[in-house]
């Protein structure tokens, strides 16, 4: 069922993930003046420096996200070491060797995931008919007591 190939694969996942994680704590770290090739901030327009404001606070929503990887990573690695690795938490059906190749982190099989999976759905306001087919149709409507097309 399970292969030593999974436990190489979590590995090499995580390893590959705190790799990362070092290279994006190293850059977060260093103060933003000195991340710059500019001698002084004060000729620089506002922004220049509000992109790289941006570009740092990406970093950081990045680097988060790669740290929730790495605990998704680390318990996989978990569940192997327990022996309910490639079972699915959902159903207790065996997850398809094609996903755990896939996705080595993965504690779902395809068909729970797809159940579970957040469906978006249009919010409500969308449904009010738009002013434009109204329009077509010499209909108009009201905003605050005034038409919508008053002058």
């Amino acid at each position: 069922m399970l292969s030593l190939n999974n436990l190489e694969s979590l590995m090499a996942k995580k390893k590959e993930i705190e790799s990362i994680i070092g290279q994006k704590r190293k850059q977060l770290m260093m103060p933003q003046a000195e991340s710059t090739d500019e001698l002084s901030l004060y000729d620089q327009h506002p922004a220049d420096a509000a992109s790289d404001l941006y570009e740092r606070e990406k970093d950081a929503g990045l680097l988060e996200m790669l740290e929730f990887e790495l605990e998704k990573v680390n318990d996989a690695i978990e569940r192997y070491n327990t022996g309910q690795y490639g079972i699915c938490e959902n159903c207790g059906k065996e997850i398809e060797p094609q996903r755990l190749k896939r996705l080595v982190n993965t504690t779902l099989c395809a068909k729970c995931a797809a159940e579970i999976q957040d469906k978006f759905t249009r919010p409500a306001e969308e449904d009010i008919t738009s002013t434009g087919s109204m329009a077509d149709k010499g209909e108009t409507f009201q905003i605050a007591g005034y038409e919508f097309y008053e002058e």
